[in-house]
């Protein structure tokens, strides 16, 4: 009987494990499909099929792709092939900026300011435009940002360090210079003779 429940055992997690792994690969063909059907919008948009990029983007923007969502967005409020629809533009920017995107933010406090498709409200504005510059002064929590601040110090570390180095041996040059004029001695090299003639000055 223990054999038999651990047979039973293996088997269920063999077939969790294809289950599993068919699932994972269904969901790696959708994200490749919608991949492909973004990038056929976007051609269709270059090339002014602009109900063909719309009708691609519509369903990729309903399951949740930022930028299908702001990409319609800016369609429907600048009229970009499409009939202009303010309201169907503030959908799309708000479905997008709720997801953090910065740009949807932006415009979406630009048409409360400006009153377009809404009734003017500085206050519904002013949300936006602060939900935007949070975001965006928080970028530092990127792994993006945190490499580039990475870069930099070490650029600066590096400048810092040639700048000390180039003191540290102009120094070290009159010192040197100093020394073999109080000995007597000939000076070495054009840096040595540049020091004694502005020494001599």
């Amino acid at each position: 009987m223990k054999n038999h429940s651990v047979t039973l055992s293996s088997r269920l997690i063999g077939l969790l494990a294809v289950c599993t792994l068919g699932l994972s690969m269904a969901a790696a063909n959708a994200l490749a499909d919608d991949d492909q059907d973004f990038g056929r919008a976007a051609t269709a948009h270059r090339q002014g099929d602009y109900q063909a990029a719309a009708r691609l983007w519509r369903p990729l923007a309903e399951k949740g792709s930022v930028n299908a969502q702001f990409n319609l967005g800016q369609m429907y409020r600048h009229g970009d092939g499409v009939a202009q629809d303010y309201a169907e533009a503030l959908k799309w920017y708000r479905k997008a900026a709720k997801q953090g995107d910065k740009e949807s933010q932006l415009n979406l406090g630009s048409m409360y300011l400006n009153g377009e498709g809404v009734a003017k409200d500085e206050k519904e504005a002013h949300r936006w435009f602060t939900l935007n510059r949070a975001e965006h002064m928080h970028h530092h929590h990127s792994a993006q940002y945190r490499e580039w601040v990475k870069q930099a110090a070490a650029l600066l570390g590096e400048t810092e360090r040639r700048a000390a180095y180039e003191v540290s041996r102009r120094e070290g040059d009159k010192v040197l210079a100093d020394l073999r004029t109080r000995a007597g001695l000939p000076q070495a090299g054009a840096t040595a003779l540049a020091l004694n003639q502005r020494a001599a000055q």
